[in-house]
């Protein structure tokens, strides 16, 4: 299931909510001029008009933008990549192995796995950190564009600490040439001597404007 936190609605509230202030600031300020005989009632009667104007064309402007806003995100999303982390069968030894770290509460230093793309578009640049064999060190692996349906072989993919927690973690860019970053959590479950992986999380980074989780 994908879920969207989309904030087109809290835009429209916020901006029918500024356009009442601005109504309230003005009728106030009719009603002082009024009281101390400022202004007469032709008078009052044009400026209440020219309020009312200004109001309807910045309600426009503002419903015109929003609208714009969903355009571009609904634009977005018809061709929006999703690349799946997953975890493949392990081995026997990478079995106890996994088993013996869990015990000692450490995390793996790799875990097999293959990039999916489940979205609706193209992963362009599709890359995350692998270990290097020569040196037991890691390196960002570039697997290159990613087709809708496509996959990687299988890769030994090495999780990342981001802040106090760990993750798989690959970059990708759609055909927009936005980022895009899809990760699962990992966790240690030491009752059960295994680490857990968790749901997919996908975002597109440098915004607030959208967060989606698949399970």
């Amino acid at each position: 299931m994908i879920c969207k936190i989309k904030w087109g609605d809290k835009m429209i509230a916020e901006g029918t909510m500024w356009l009442l202030v601005i109504a309230f600031v003005a009728a106030v300020i009719i009603g002082i001029l009024r009281a101390f005989n400022q202004i007469d009632t032709a008078q009052t009667l044009e400026i209440a008009a020219l309020t009312t104007l200004v109001l309807i064309t910045a309600w426009y402007a503002k419903q015109t933008s929003t609208m714009a806003k969903e355009m571009r995100e609904q634009r977005y999303d018809a061709l929006r990549p999703i690349i799946d982390i997953r975890e493949l069968r392990m081995e026997s030894k990478e079995i106890f192995k996994q088993v013996f770290e869990a015990k000692e509460g450490k995390f793996p230093e790799e875990i097999k796995c293959e990039l999916h793309n489940i979205g609706v578009g193209p992963a362009i640049g599709v890359s995350s950190f692998i270990i290097v064999p020569s040196n037991g060190g890691q390196r960002l692996h570039d697997f290159g564009t990613i087709a809708v349906k496509g996959q990687t072989s299988d890769f030994k993919l090495s999780p990342q600490q981001i802040g106090d927690r760990r993750f798989l973690v690959a970059y990708y860019k759609d055909v927009y040439g936005r980022d895009v970053e899809s990760r699962r959590e990992i966790t240690l479950d030491k009752e059960r001597n295994s680490w857990k992986i968790h749901p997919l999380e996908t975002q597109v980074r440098n915004t607030t404007k959208e967060v989606t989780h698949h399970d």
